[in-house]
């Protein structure tokens, strides 16, 4: 069983991205109703519902917090089984839960088709089904635990986080960088096409200015210090871009760039570059890749 429980309130599923262990998250919250907050990709699906099967839960919400395919990918599939749970997405994503070709699309050019077949392709869902829900809404679940959408843009322009009220803690979605418990390294969330530095400058300090203790974050797990966390977020986001900047004036490839910084985050870890485990390779290509998006435009 994967999922495990964090709190009265909260639980955590391992929806075993590709078979790997503590990459992807998704989040239970209960009160009197459930939702489940991000889902996973859509090969993930099959783990997902079984976890919640054996744990007797049937979702009423189903919130990805963007529409990139290891957070919503299994939703269609999710709103398939659980026909009276109500999904909600920010207006900019909703479009492509109704009609995912697109995205779809974009994420084969990106990732590469044979990548993208173990994503799995995400199921279409019925625009009645979906709702949208911008900065501020509020979904309460009653008994006290109450979600509210924050809007925390940069990473995609559609992101949504989502504050758990009077708790001092966040659901972050990918507003936050990512921090692998298998080669625990903080690196960014920086992925094209819609990357925007100011825009994740100013989603970070927006959830400063909450002052939270606690993230649940997709990759991977609790933070206990969110705090120092943003700081830190900060200053690796600005590091990120000096380096692949001046290796981009260098002439460097992204190739090249991938591997030095590669080279440098197994030195953090005091590791041979030859451990790091290939989705973490996967992520820094990624967000190379979406710094320099940023940097030509």
């Amino acid at each position: 069983m994967l999922l495990r429980k964090l709190s009265e309130s909260v639980a955590i599923i391992d929806t075993q991205a590709l078979d790997a262990p503590n990459v992807v998250a998704a989040y239970v919250v209960a009160g009197k109703e459930t939702a489940l907050i991000d889902m996973g990709y859509q090969s993930s699906a099959d783990v997902v519902l079984r976890d919640l099967a054996r744990n007797g839960i049937n979702p009423d919400y189903l919130l990805p917090t963007h529409v990139h395919l290891d957070h919503c990918g299994s939703c269609g599939t999710l709103a398939r089984k659980f026909t009276n749970a109500s999904i909600m997405v920010h207006p900019k994503g909703e479009p492509h839960l109704v009609d995912p070709s697109r995205l779809w699309k974009g994420a084969g050019e990106l990732f590469g088709c044979e990548l993208v077949q173990r994503y799995g392709r995400p199921e279409p869902i019925a625009q009645g089904r979906v709702h949208v829900v911008v900065d501020g809404d509020v979904v309460d679940l009653g008994r006290g635990i109450t979600l509210r959408t924050v809007w925390t843009p940069g990473h995609a322009s559609h992101h949504l986080s989502y504050e758990w009220e009077g708790h001092k803690a966040f659901f972050t979605g990918d507003a936050v960088g990512i921090c692998f418990p298998e080669f625990p390294v903080l690196i960014p969330t920086t992925p094209p096409t819609s990357f925007n530095l100011e825009e994740t400058l100013q989603s970070l300090e927006r959830i400063r200015g909450s002052s939270p203790a606690e993230f649940y974050t997709p990759h991977y797990g609790v933070v206990r210090d969110a705090m120092p966390w943003i700081t830190e977020n900060v200053n690796l986001l600005q590091h990120w871009l000096k380096s692949i900047r001046q290796m981009r004036e260098a002439g460097w490839s992204d190739e090249q760039m991938s591997n030095a910084l590669t080279d440098e985050i197994a030195g953090v870890m005091r590791r041979p570059t030859s451990e790091v485990p290939d989705y973490l390779r996967i992520s820094i290509k990624i967000n190379v890749l979406g710094i320099l998006r940023y940097l030509s435009r």
